[in-house]
């Protein structure tokens, strides 16, 4: 990782299409200081040798704005690309099974949807915890509702929750729903960073948001 944990987070949804997601990366990554942006590449449809590949295009898009790129749940292929960690959903692993599989420094991040999840993610060494979903949001994500449209948020005091459960130290990103104008509140509450997927994909201007988003965590 070049400076430190990324501030901003892209989390990918194969919907919006390889060249969507690429040009985020480079607009996103052309906006903040080098260090401040990470990817996390999260795709469950994608067969292994065409996600190998995707994987591999994504490494040399960061490499070249300077972000960290993460593999979500696959720390063999994480390893392979070059990649700076990995994302353990609920049922991915331990993080000591993925820094072992890694064979060397890594950051592991591991999803939290309740402060029990928070609080056995740093248990087990975690860096970060993705606490989510923060506000109402519509994704392809593993904690949609019934419908698999819109899930209703938790608020800015599931991020008040998490980081009472934990050390100050302990690294935590506000997921779900979360724009320009909420992330203030996410910082006021002990967010470190936010983790965006369709509030970045699906803007038309990804670089401005991820700016304003960044510039609300200033000083922490």
């Amino acid at each position: 990782m070049t400076v430190g944990p990324p501030r901003v987070l892209l989390v990918t949804d194969s919907v919006f299409g390889d060249d969507v997601v690429l040009d985020c990366v480079r607009r996103v990554g052309g906006s903040l200081p080098r260090g401040e942006f990470g990817v996390q590449l999260r795709d469950k449809r994608r067969p292994i040798v065409s996600l190998r590949v995707f994987a591999w295009q994504l490494r040399r898009a960061t490499q070249k704005v300077g972000a960290s790129l993460f593999i979500n749940g696959n720390a063999q292929l994480a390893r392979d690309v070059g990649a700076e960690g990995v994302h353990l959903g609920t049922a991915a692993g331990t993080v000591a099974r993925a820094r072992a599989i890694f064979g060397r420094a890594c950051w592991v991040s591991v999803a939290g949807h309740s402060d029990h999840d928070v609080r056995r993610a740093v248990g087990d060494g975690a860096d970060a915890v993705l606490v989510s979903p923060v506000f109402d949001s519509r994704s392809h994500s593993p904690w949609r509702d019934r419908e698999g449209e819109r899930k209703v948020g938790r608020g800015v005091e599931a991020i008040r929750s998490a980081r009472r459960a934990v050390p100050l130290e302990s690294f935590l990103y506000a997921l779900g729903g979360v724009t320009a104008d909420t992330a203030t509140a996410c910082a006021a509450a002990g967010a470190d960073g936010v983790a965006l997927v369709r509030g970045l994909l699906g803007s038309a201007e990804p670089g401005r948001v991820a700016r304003a988003i960044h510039d609300a965590f200033d000083g922490r």
